[in-house]
């Protein structure tokens, strides 16, 4: 029995199996498959609540503009409602859904600002407060733990309120280990001040913690048993090998806690990180696993009915049951149904559409959530095309083969311009590397799962099956780590609206031309040797990176990484971005293969993320530092293992490489320990400030130096007037015009990732380089830049 074949028997008929024949070539027509769709009224009306609940959670005046547009549909409807034609029955049917999502979206969102905790967090009181636990995570650098939790009461001056409201809590570095160790479903009472969350955000304020929290109560009976499992699903994996043990765990339950930062960059890389994600696909898995498994011990009927939807609840609750795990698993069904042989398209679109408009009726704010927007095109994916290309390929695979390849197929094509719009980078290695892997995927979920549910029964029976789900995880970690190293695993893609605009034609094009290929043997060979070819080769675009280029930034996202070249395939690297900001692609690119000195000028996230991938990938001869300027522990360990010497940063400090000079201008260090606050002026300001001169020019790097590192660095003038100059901290706000005016310099670079939250690069830093008549070039907008200077200044940019 296939997959597909699963859930309309499973979860309705009588368990009498029925003869379902291979569909004829005949049968494959762009017409049978369109005709199959069937009704599709309810798509515009999902489509209208989730721009209703879009708009209004979105602005104050978004509820006005839906209720005037209701009030509009609403008329036109009545003007036409003697005509009863399909239009006019299928416009009723809008507009009696857009107007009931103006009232309960509209009633939602302005309860809240009648809420106590809001009115409070604007006046940034402290208050008294027992919250329970959800999830949480810890800052990479700073150590400041974030927790997501649920507000039980709060004491608000003289006064206590009982409530049942989303909060973000933030608690300080000294604390983060212990909140951290607290299972999901703890109650602690705390002492916070309160600080606003803005519109789009479905907390209703933030908590910073003041002092220790006292524990009130752990979990409830059920939620005991469900952190058991979770950690009976760690201690079951002790015979598999590390990187399997750290995968198993995000396969089952999206716990990635015990993964690398390495791993997660492959898995990034290669378009897998859905599989660490609790998304629609992991309950497809299951219930086809238990639909299997009820059959095979005789249930029929309901009764397999009561068993998925048993075994749905105990998913939800395994992997802490918030909203995204709710959506999730409302999205996972809907394609399992929609996919189905019993199920045509059309029944699984329409049911699609109704968890949209429920799920949007519920929760206003989850027509925001990244996660929603990618499981809804992913199970749009399935619907549409799973089964249809699980057919194609069927004529020459094995049924099961061709359905473990269709589905992560189907959900990459639907999703591919969400992804391509998030990353800013198309990744060739993802559709292989989906292919490949999934496969895998679902004996690595059912083996861990059963190694979470029999670790509370027998330990020994939950080791034999985490051994199995390190087994099957073994060939989806092969397939990260050999394809994300490839130098054209990733290609960068312009997110400006016609690069999506491409995207988007583009996958039409692949859906019409996918089933063509999927039925031709050799054709799909073909393309797969071809996509190989192009993933050996480093990712290639005319012009760049120019002739004779002597000073390169990459587009690493939100972060630094300035390449000054030393020789034809050499180049000194000034800080390595954050993790995942496809730094290497960037350096193959440029042709670099060797980096005698890697400089980092202060130890924040966005500027050392990438140094593990470096050293990994490079061969790294030194390494410059500062004395300060955050915590230095793993990146300092990092370089002893690999044997890398270290050399602190002094002001005045020189050396010759290849036929570029490097001089430190200021490496200030703060008498004061760092406030672990996550923009910490003296961590920013400890950076160090290096000039490099070249044949041709001067660079000067800056770091993150805020007004008082600049003004530092004014006490050595003649180190800081170079012809180019990277603006301190992506162009912060925080900075003196008078080291700008002091560099002197023709070009300012910025590194900066397009929409980062932190308002970089600012307008007044901005306005401020216009009066000094620099060219400001920003890599959010630019991509990657070289710079070259012989007789005429040439600009390169990848956008």
């Amino acid at each position: 029995m296939s997959v597909f074949d699963s859930p309309g028997s499973s979860l309705g008929d009588s368990g009498s199996s029925k003869d379902r024949t291979q569909p004829q070539p005949s049968e494959w027509g762009f017409n049978s498959w369109w005709r199959s769709l069937g009704d599709l009224r309810l798509v515009p009306c999902a489509i209208a609540v989730w721009s209703v609940m879009w708009f209004i959670t979105g602005w104050q005046w978004g509820l006005w503009l839906c209720v005037g547009v209701s009030a509009v549909c609403a008329l036109v409807w009545v003007v036409l409602r003697r005509h009863a034609t399909q239009v006019v029955i299928a416009w009723g049917m809008v507009t009696v859904v857009l107007a009931a999502s103006v009232v309960v979206g509209g009633l939602r969102i302005e309860s809240i600002s009648f809420s106590p905790l809001v009115q409070a967090a604007e006046k940034h009181k402290v208050v008294d407060a027992d919250v329970v636990i959800r999830t949480s995570r810890t800052s990479p650098t700073w150590g400041i733990a974030k927790v997501e939790a649920t507000c039980l009461k709060a004491t608000i001056g003289e006064k206590t309120y009982s409530l049942r409201q989303p909060v973000v809590v933030f608690v300080p570095s000294a604390s983060a280990e212990r909140w951290l160790d607290y299972p999901a479903g703890t109650v602690l009472r705390v002492s916070a001040r309160l600080g606003e969350t803005s519109r789009e955000d479905e907390a209703v304020a933030t908590m910073k913690v003041l002092g220790d929290e006292e524990y009130v109560r752990g979990p409830g009976a059920l939620q005991g048993v469900v952190e058991s499992m979770r950690s009976g699903l760690r201690e079951a994996m002790v015979y598999s090998r590390d990187d399997q043990a750290a995968l198993v765990p995000g396969l089952v339950v999206g716990d990635i806690s015990g993964m690398s930062m390495d791993l997660r960059d492959e898995f990034r890389t290669t378009a897998l990180t859905h599989m660490t994600v609790v998304s629609g696909a992991h309950l497809s898995v299951v219930l086809s696993f238990l639909s299997l498994l009820a059959r095979y011990l005789g249930v029929r009927g309901r009764w397999i009915t009561v068993v998925c939807v048993a075994g749905a609840a105990m998913f939800v609750l395994l992997c802490h049951g918030g909203p995204s795990i709710l959506r999730a698993s409302a999205m996972g069904l809907i394609s399992l149904i929609g996919a189905s042989r019993s199920q045509g398209q059309g029944s699984g679109v329409s049911k699609l559409s109704i968890a949209v408009i429920l799920l949007a009726w519920i929760d206003p704010w989850i027509v925001r959530s990244l996660g929603f927007i990618l499981s809804v095109l992913a199970s749009l994916g399935i619907i549409l095309f799973a089964r249809h290309w699980a057919d194609r390929l069927s004529t020459w695979l094995p049924r099961w083969l061709a359905e473990a390849m269709a589905v992560p197929l189907a959900a990459q094509i639907g999703t591919q311009v969400v992804i391509c719009w998030i990353s800013g980078s198309f990744s060739v290695a993802g559709v292989m590397a989906n292919a490949g892997a999934g496969p895998w995927r679902a004996p690595a979920t059912v083996f861990g799962l059963l190694a979470a549910v029999l670790s509370v029964l027998s330990p020994f029976l939950a080791s034999c099956a985490g051994f199995l789900a390190g087994w099957c995880a073994a060939p989806i970690l092969v397939i990260a780590h050999h394809l994300a190293h490839l130098p054209g695993a990733s290609y960068p893609w312009p997110t400006s609206p016609a690069g999506m605009i491409v995207i988007t034609m583009g996958c039409l094009m692949a859906c019409l031309v996918i089933p063509w290929m999927l039925s031709r043997r050799w054709l799909v060979l073909v393309v797969s040797f071809a996509m190989v070819a192009i993933m050996v080769l480093p990712p290639y675009q005319p012009g760049f990176p120019g002739k004779g280029w002597q000073i390169a930034l990459c587009d690493v996202g939100q972060g630094d990484a300035l390449v000054v070249r030393t020789d034809h395939n050499q180049a000194i690297l000034v800080d390595t971005g954050p993790t995942g900001g496809s730094l290497a692609t960037c350096l193959r690119q440029l042709g670099i293969s060797r980096i005698p000195l890697v400089v980092l000028t202060h130890y924040h996230s966005d500027h050392t993320g990438g140094f593990e991938e470096v050293v990994n990938q490079f061969h790294v001869r030194t390494l410059l530092v500062p004395h300060g300027g955050g915590d230095s522990s793993s990146i300092l360990t990092l370089a002893d293992s690999r044997g890398i010497p270290v050399v602190r940063g002094q002001t005045g400090s020189s050396a010759n490489i290849g036929e570029v000079r490097m001089v430190v201008a200021s490496a200030w260090q703060s008498p004061l320990p760092s406030s672990g606050e996550v923009e910490s002026p003296e961590d920013n300001d400890e950076s160090l400030v290096v000039r490099f001169d070249t044949p041709q020019m001067s660079v000067l790097a800056t770091g993150d130096i805020e007004v008082l590192g600049q003004r530092v660095a004014l006490k050595n003038p003649s180190l800081i007037a170079v012809d180019v100059v990277k603006v301190p901290h992506h162009g912060s706000a925080k900075f003196d015009p008078l080291f700008f005016e002091a560099t002197g310099a023709r070009i300012a670079i910025i590194g900066v990732g397009a929409n980062n939250g932190y308002g970089h690069p600012s307008t007044s830093a901005l306005s401020e380089l216009s009066n000094l008549s620099m060219e400001v070039i920003r890599t959010d907008e630019h991509g990657s830049v070289t710079i070259s200077h012989s007789q005429d200044w040439r600009i390169v940019t990848t956008k």
